[in-house]
């Protein structure tokens, strides 16, 4: 049945509407189950997932949804990532005979898509078997929360703009009836260096046709302004909101990346005629970096336009507002004050250079090591608004520095 717009609010133990963000991230979403698992034990996905009024979700951060879904425990959230075979159900690669030109000749040179959309849609339907055909709207119930409202982020590739799919829709207006599976297969579906095609859905009700990639190129791989934005819409007023944002780490550019841009860009100038690979390289390197600023600017910029919406730009009530705004996320970065400097540079390096598809046990274990460097203070949590000095340290000024402080804010928010 259809769940429209509710201005009605659940009250919850808090007298709060509470809502919960999952940023995109790939394989990494694993440290957003290793963060609810320090929140909530090992307690089940319904029980988790009824605490909270809104859950919006993007790439990597809709698995985590849908295995919350599923009333999966933590325990068994977490095989999604731990178990081989079960990542490589998502990220399953195409042989060379089946990717289509230039693809299949770019491919044998490591550039290229490697991934089947159609193949990770099978995997995804065998993986959440559970809530295959039960459509978005129906979730709610499911989940033994009719109130609750759940947003899958997508990106429309026929007409270059963002797509979300929800469990609720209004009165009178075309309403897209999907079933998470489906809106998962576009909001997962990261482009050029990953899967191969759009992910073609058709929605009930409206009878539309999808072509859909990932969410984060509508700059949504960080969701948490869109979350605030859909509870305004519904009503809500600002000040009854709590916010948990749960991201799967951010990359300031490391002092190797640093420098071996600047020598980079300075013999590129010097050398331009006489030395075509470096200008080659410099290209390529630029390509890339532009190719992935939506992975790095946005989750930055949704942080900051969230926390002044939210408190109305009243930056003087900072220890208050990280009561009611908390974002937890690994920072990969060293300050250069930092005593064990040698033994995190080696991680932190080891991690900046992993990707987003991570199917090898040594990679995941990589982001087990990051998570508990995380969770002692060695590896900083992200600020809400990231500044650096001259030093290229990053200032703390807004948010929770560490993520036992904001784990323990999460906690008396009683949610």
């Amino acid at each position: 049945m259809l769940k429209y717009l509710s201005y009605k609010l659940l009250i919850n133990n808090n007298d709060m509407y509470n809502i919960l963000s999952l940023d995109g991230g790939g394989s990494w979403s694993l440290l957003q189950f290793l963060t609810l698992r320090e929140r909530y034990g090992n307690s089940k996905g319904h029980e988790i997932l009824g605490k909270y009024d809104l859950v919006i979700a993007t790439s990597g951060g809709s698995l985590v949804l849908a295995a919350l879904c599923c009333n999966w425990d933590i325990d068994k959230c977490l095989s999604l990532f731990y178990e081989k075979q079960n990542r490589t159900l998502v990220f399953s690669k195409n042989s060379f005979w089946e990717k289509y030109f230039p693809a299949d000749f770019v491919g044998l040179f490591g550039a290229g898509p490697k991934y089947s959309v159609k193949k990770k849609y099978a995997g995804l339907k065998s993986l959440f078997s559970e809530i295959e055909a039960i459509p978005m709207e129906d979730l709610p119930d499911f989940i033994g929360k009719p109130s609750l409202k759940l947003v899958v982020t997508t990106f429309d590739a026929l007409h270059n703009k963002a797509k979300f799919f929800k469990s609720y829709g209004k009165e009178g207006k075309p309403f897209d009836s999907v079933n998470l599976i489906q809106a998962i297969s576009g909001s997962t579906n990261a482009p050029i260096g990953y899967f191969d095609f759009p992910a073609r859905i058709k929605a009930q009700r409206s009878e539309r046709n999808f072509y859909l990639w990932d969410g984060a190129l509508g700059g949504f791989n960080n969701p948490v302004a869109a979350g605030l934005t859909e509870a305004i819409k519904l009503g809500v007023s600002k000040e009854e909101i709590n916010i948990i944002s749960l991201g799967t780490s951010n990359k300031i550019t490391s002092q190797r990346e640093r420098k071996y841009f600047y020598l980079l860009y300075i013999n590129v100038i010097k050398y331009r005629k006489t030395k075509p690979g470096l200008g080659l390289k410099f290209f390529g390197k630029t390509v890339i970096n532009q190719a992935k600023t939506i992975l790095y600017e946005p989750p930055d910029w949704a942080n900051y336009m969230t926390y002044i919406w939210r408190f109305d730009n009243n930056l003087g009530q900072a220890l208050e507002n990280k009561k009611r705004f908390i974002r937890l996320s690994p920072l990969l970065h060293r300050h250069s004050q930092d005593d064990n400097a040698n033994e995190l540079d080696h991680l932190i390096n080891e991690l900046y250079d992993l990707d987003m598809d991570l199917t090898n046990d040594d990679d995941i274990e990589l982001l087990n090591q990051c998570f508990e460097k995380w969770k002692i203070g060695e590896i900083y949590n992200q600020p809400i608004r990231t500044n650096l000095d001259t030093k290229g340290d990053v200032l703390h000024d807004l948010g929770h520095k560490y993520f036992k402080e904001a784990m323990a804010d999460w906690i008396n928010m009683k949610i």
